[in-house]
């Protein structure tokens, strides 16, 4: 769970932050030199393209041994756990960022992180939480505007996501992360056309380019433009090879446009990398990853369906309710899926007389 681009867009805020924050409590300065310059250092690394979390992790916890009172240093060092990505180091993430605030109430660059890893934790409800209280002090911030929109928008209020987002783009409409979340809620409102129109100038931008080439791609496959959906899902595959999700959509646009056996080959290599990485989401978000494999699951089931493998597609389609028990299409091919079978079997049996 790295930062992305979008991310990184707050580094800049976070910096200048650390200079014009609270002082730091405790001792200034230890052999190492100045506590605030270590920690302006720490947070351009933290933010930077490449950064260096377990470093980080451990000049903070020195720093935090000479200056324990530091809301900075509380706040740096649970971005530093988010960003070294470890789903056990999550709710470290969020208790140092909580210490932070409770150190320092009005650090809203602690309650911005906050509110991101809230939403990294599909815990949107919180998110949102902290992102109001943080717009009590700054109404009119377009960052913490963009991210209760993305909050809005995981809590189903799609419509509401919608006006958030463009409300920040009316006052700055170069903000490319407004831009990518308001794709996302045209896609829910299934307005995929609208979503691509959106989604097209994040890509050209090259801002956050795993995410808005899986996001755009879905949204071509939505709007009925699979050539265009294979190619940004296949970037989207290439940029996060660790992830079945691109895969599995992938893999449904390649079914779509008739190439069964490409989309066998992609579902083959969403499973592989499924064993892993759904571990490790389960962990963090155990819906998620239910969620995710029902995906899988179903789309076997589809290739194999229009295969004509009919026993093979029921098989997948209850592999996927055995994931997710709630899946309505699951729920529904099945059904179908066992009702061709019992025909077939009807059709090979000699008829019983009336």
């Amino acid at each position: 769970m790295s930062l992305s681009n979008f991310s990184r867009a707050i580094a800049a805020t976070l910096v200048a932050g650390l200079t014009a924050g609270s002082p730091v409590v405790s001792r200034p300065q230890d052999a190492t030199g100045p506590v605030r310059e270590r920690l302006n250092r720490v947070g351009s690394d933290l933010f930077s393209p490449t950064p260096h979390a377990a470093e980080a992790i451990q000049e903070l916890k020195a720093i935090l041994a000479v200056a324990p009172d530091s809301p900075e240093a509380h706040m740096l060092l649970g971005i530093a756990y988010r960003a070294q990505g470890a789903p056990e180091l999550m709710g470290e993430a969020v208790a140092e960022l909580r210490h932070a605030l409770s150190l320092n109430p009005e650090l809203t660059q602690a309650r911005l992180i906050l509110a991101r890893v809230y939403l990294d934790l599909a815990r949107a409800a919180r998110a949102r939480e902290e992102l109001q209280a943080a717009l009590q002090r700054l109404p009119d911030d377009l960052q913490l505007l963009t991210m209760l929109a993305e909050a809005e928008r995981q809590l189903g209020n799609h419509k509401r996501a919608v006006e958030l987002s463009r409300q920040v783009l009316a006052t700055n409409r170069n903000f490319l992360q407004a831009r990518y979340y308001l794709g996302l809620a045209l896609l829910d409102l299934q307005q995929p056309a609208d979503a691509v129109r959106e989604l097209e100038v994040v890509a050209q931008s090259g801002a956050n380019p795993k995410e808005t080439s899986l996001a755009l791609g879905t949204a071509y496959l939505e709007a009925g433009r699979a050539t265009e959906a294979i190619g940004a899902l296949r970037t989207a595959a290439e940029l996060d090879a660790n992830s079945p999700e691109p895969r599995i959509r992938l893999a449904r646009a390649y079914r779509v446009s008739g190439r069964l056996t490409d989309a066998a080959g992609e579902l083959e290599l969403a499973r592989a990398s499924a064993v892993a990485s759904l571990a490790a989401l389960s962990a963090l978000i155990p819906a998620r990853a239910r969620s995710v494999e029902a995906a899988l699951e179903l789309e076997d089931g589809l290739v194999n369906l229009q295969r004509g493998r009919i026993e093979a597609a029921a098989a997948a389609f209850e592999r996927a309710l055995a994931a997710d028990a709630t899946h309505e299409e699951a729920t529904r091919r099945l059904a179908d899926a066992r009702k061709r079978l019992q025909q077939r079997t009807q059709k090979k049996q000699p008829g019983e007389p009336r």
